[in-house]
């Protein structure tokens, strides 16, 4: 189901929770120094898992929030392309649709994330830094990192628990996709 910042929030499941557990267990092998996570409430119980292992305090980012997706927070993709057909096809095809009648666009949330992605580079700099985010944004955060055109974002796919590392040289305005 679509689950957005326009949505019920809901928290991880059991198996949610058990991902989050094998996932923090890699994520505290890399010594990371600052925690950050949206602050949407699963993202918050997988940063709680990170901080369990690593004694780290959670940052909490409202710019690393997943997009909304208006009305369609909370439908499946197939109850969403039986009564929005239209708008389906528009937001599987170009990155300026936002979704639903008050949803954000892959545009407005690859501006969002790219400010949100610079501030941290120069916030703490030399630092290593787990972010606790969704799927949207990291679609558009790796678009931004490799200089592809946004409509990548179409052919990239994020699992939950995932991890996607980048390495960032602000001094000579490089990052790397790991």
């Amino acid at each position: 189901r679509f689950s957005g910042s326009d949505g019920s929030n809901p928290g991880l499941s059991e198996r949610g929770f058990e991902q989050a557990r094998a996932m923090a267990k890699e994520i505290a092998a890399r010594k990371p120094d600052i925690l950050i996570a949206s602050p949407m409430k699963r993202t918050q119980e997988t940063a709680g898992e990170i901080a369990k292992l690593t004694g780290l305090e959670i940052t909490t980012n409202k710019d690393w929030i997943e997009s909304g997706f208006g009305e369609w927070d909370e439908l499946t993709t197939e109850e969403i392309m039986r009564l929005y057909p239209e708008q389906w096809q528009g937001w599987i095809s170009s990155t300026s649709f936002a979704p639903g009648s008050t949803g954000e666009s892959y545009d407005a949330v690859a501006a969002r994330t790219a400010q949100a992605l610079s501030e941290v580079e120069e916030d703490y700099a030399g630092k290593t830094i787990a972010i606790v985010t969704h799927h949207m944004v990291i679609k558009t955060i790796i678009a931004n990192v490799l200089s592809a055109p946004l409509e990548s974002i179409f052919h990239i796919d994020i699992a939950p628990c995932s991890i996607s590392t980048i390495t960032s040289w602000p001094s000579d305005n490089l990052r790397a996709l790991r």
